[in-house]
């Protein structure tokens, strides 16, 4: 009788490549899991850094917490009068020019800072040779040096820009696009140019700078002129497209940035109170949204303050930072000061506001003659020094100077700027 449990050959085979093929689906199966899970918890990882928390297209939703904070200085007029550029060749023996000795002092000073601003007054003009007032120059080593001292972002709308003509302020500018990590604000090449924002992101905020000045000793930028240059007496514009060139390169660096430091060079100089025509251009930068305004140009101090700008915010008003060097002879030419501000920005919520500004005050001091030219910090100037002034008046003092100070800034006074 034929027993009907008893398999065939090939029945035996043909069941043992059906386990085995199922057996392969099955480890493969497991394997893909345990690889896909390894991989959602991060424990392959590939060549690229993959940001976490990203969308399908790519973007990072990461949500960003914390503070981020920066510190920024700005000095006033860096003007380079002919004792200060013949010293310089004399120290370097007559092959160049060493500007050290001017500088030395504040390096201890600006290098605290995270982003350093300067007010370059004179032109610098590699083709022509240097020339005092009234039509400056000054030697090109004269940038290495400001950017050796730390500056890194630098005005040079002024009423000296053109100086040495439209070809000289060209020439300029192309000393500063062979300096890695400077900026230039206030002159560009073209008009074109003047309406880009110019951005330095810095430990997480981004700061844009733009430049105006009321006035170019009267000197016409001439007609069909692509030079980029705001003055408020360009006469090619009227008064109403100027403030509307003014304000589209502040909302265009508004866009793109946290904090929009617009520098205006004034007409008037001498006075140590902001007169009308400044009142009414500031009114029109905070209107258009300028978070902090540098101004330059009198050659002596003016006040700090806060005001509203047109979004609601607090903005910060330098009036006149005075000079930063000179070889001018009166008392009040001889106090400047390098603004300390630091920004705060919430990272959860973007907004960004000053955490505090305070005024180091500093001393241009020269011997009889206008010899020794040197800026000294007034934490390290005293009565002896303030006797051996040169300048030409008996009134200056060491009880002046400190109470020229006290009386203008009050709280916002930094001697000690080391604390």
């Amino acid at each position: 009788m034929k027993d009907t449990h008893k398999w065939s050959k090939g029945k035996i085979a043909l069941i043992v490549i059906n386990c085995i093929l199922c057996l392969t689906i099955v480890l493969s199966s497991m394997i893909i899991i345990i690889d896909k899970s390894r991989m959602n918890s991060n424990s392959l990882v590939n060549n690229a850094t993959v940001a976490a928390d990203a969308d399908a297209d790519g973007t990072d939703t990461t949500k960003q917490t914390g503070t981020a904070t920066t510190r920024m200085m700005c000095a006033g007029d860096n003007l380079i009068h002919g004792s200060i550029y013949k010293q310089a060749n004399s120290r370097a023996n007559g092959n160049g020019y060493d500007f050290s000795y001017a500088y030395d002092q504040v390096d201890d000073i600006i290098t605290l800072s995270d982003i350093a601003f300067l007010n370059q007054e004179t032109i610098m003009d590699p083709s022509s040779d240097p020339s005092s007032y009234p039509l400056f120059n000054s030697p090109s080593v004269l940038l290495d040096e400001m950017i050796s001292v730390g500056f890194n972002v630098f005005n040079q709308s002024t009423n000296h820009t053109l100086d040495k003509g439209v070809s000289g302020a060209k020439n300029n500018i192309a000393l500063y696009k062979n300096k890695k990590d400077v900026m230039l604000t206030g002159l560009y090449e073209t008009r074109e140019e003047m309406f880009k924002p110019q951005v330095k992101d810095v430990n997480g905020i981004k700061l844009s700078f733009v430049g105006f000045t009321e006035w170019l000793n009267g000197i016409p930028i001439p007609e069909g002129s692509d030079i980029g240059l705001v003055c408020l007496e360009d006469s090619r514009y009227s008064k109403e497209e100027i403030y509307s060139t003014m304000k589209q390169m502040i909302e265009n660096s508004k866009a793109v940035s946290d904090v929009v430091c617009v520098s205006m060079h004034w007409h008037d100089e001498d006075i140590t109170s902001p007169d009308s025509s400044q009142k009414e251009v500031v009114a029109k930068l905070l209107e258009y949204g300028a978070d902090v305004i540098i101004g330059t140009g009198p050659h002596v101090l003016q006040p700090i303050e806060f005001k509203q700008n047109g979004d609601g915010e607090d903005a910060l008003v330098i009036w006149s930072l005075g000079n930063f060097i000179s070889c001018q002879n009166k008392r009040n030419n001889m106090l400047g000061g390098i603004a300390d501000i630091t920004f705060s920005k919430d990272l959860s919520t973007g907004e960004t506001t000053i955490n505090s500004v305070y005024l180091i005050p500093t001393v241009t001091h020269y011997n009889d003659g206008f010899t020794n030219v040197r800026i000294i910090p007034l934490a390290n100037y005293n009565e002896e020094l303030a006797t051996q002034h040169g300048v030409d008046s008996s009134s200056f003092t060491y009880s002046y100077i400190n109470e020229f100070y006290t009386n203008m800034y009050g709280d916002k006074l930094k001697v000690n700027y080391n604390n």
